[in-house]
């Protein structure tokens, strides 16, 4: 006789079993419908990335009242209470965190099953999750995404931007990301490879600013440590006491060029930023040397393999080939 399965772990059940097909030939409409779907999961996962269903509607690109619904209909199929709602945001029940670890478990079974077929199909395929520094995802990612696709089309894009110490920590600490466009020095266990290196330069409104550098505010942008030791030693070097004078603090590099360029003061950036900058740069040194900051390509070795993976660090190395 065929064993029954509570309904708060059925789902759990099923999705655990490679002989998905066969299961589903035995069980019951009832049991059939607590088997959630690719929108069930997409939401799930929006919200436990955003702790919102706000946000998370806007995630998913649909209104909120519609995730809320989809959400009570879940709710009610699994007949059981997924979120509460708090001060800190929405928070997953016991049985919340059992269906979004469920649907954590089905999107990498069906990713892992595309990555599979990649392999046995001529044209590369699966998925690629790709974690990508805020900067470099600002101002080079777009361009060499467009390549990519053209050369890869049956490659999906899974892609998350954030600080560069948040995607060197997802990718020592989980699958969500695959490869890591990082920004910084970041020494670790991970396949580090160098794309490019750019001089950091001093910026102001003009030429004439630079003369009176120490009238003008200084404008700071939050950033990863070493960079920020790096910046506060350069400023040492050259006696300029930031701190006894005013500062602007930004939460990031175009925020901080833009302040510059309309003269609110001046600031320390990396080149990338300087593209469509018609004010005045001047390249440091920093100990007698060139002061710069780097971009790498970061892995596990065993990811390396992965031929989405690869394929993107091939069209990735090559990109940055000129500019080392």
């Amino acid at each position: 006789m065929r064993k029954r399965h509570s309904k708060n772990n059925f789902v759990i059940t099923i999705i655990n079993s490679w002989f998905i097909m066969d299961v589903l030939a035995v069980i019951s409409d009832e049991e059939r419908e607590l088997l959630m779907n690719s929108k069930d999961i997409e939401m799930l996962l929006a919200i436990q990335r955003t702790h919102s269903i706000t946000h998370a509607a806007e995630l998913l690109f649909i209104n909120q009242s519609s995730l809320s619904k989809r959400l009570m209909q879940l709710e009610k199929r699994l007949n059981s209470k997924l979120v509460r709602r708090t001060n800190l945001g929405v928070q997953f029940t016991s049985a919340g965190e059992a269906a979004v670890q469920t649907a954590q478990q089905i999107r990498k079974l069906t990713n892992d099953l595309q990555d599979t077929l990649a392999i046995d199909d001529l044209a590369v395929g699966g998925t690629l999750k790709l974690g990508c520094s805020i900067d470099y995802a600002q101002y080079k990612l777009p361009a060499l995404l467009v390549k990519f696709q053209a050369l890869y089309p049956k490659v999906r894009l899974n892609i998350t931007i954030d600080y560069s110490r948040v995607i060197y920590q997802k990718l020592l600490t989980g699958d969500e990301v695959d490869i890591g466009i990082i920004r910084g020095e970041f020494n670790g266990p991970l396949i580090k490879r160098p794309l490019a290196t750019e001089p950091i330069d001093l910026i102001c409104q003009s030429a004439a600013d630079r003369q009176h550098i120490l009238e003008l505010p200084y404008i700071q942008r939050k950033t990863d440590r070493h960079f920020q030791d790096n910046m506060t030693d350069w400023l040492i070097e050259n006696h300029l006491p930031v701190l006894s004078h005013q500062t602007l603090v930004v939460n990031n590099l175009t925020s901080c060029v833009e302040f510059v360029r309309h003269g609110l003061g001046w600031a320390l950036v990396p080149a990338i930023a300087l593209t469509n900058f018609d004010g005045y740069a001047e390249p440091l040194t920093l100990n007698n040397r060139p002061f710069t900051r780097s971009t790498y390509a970061m892995a596990k070795s065993e990811t390396l393999n992965l031929p989405s993976v690869a394929a993107f660090m091939d069209v990735l190395t090559a990109k940055s080939e000129p500019s080392n």
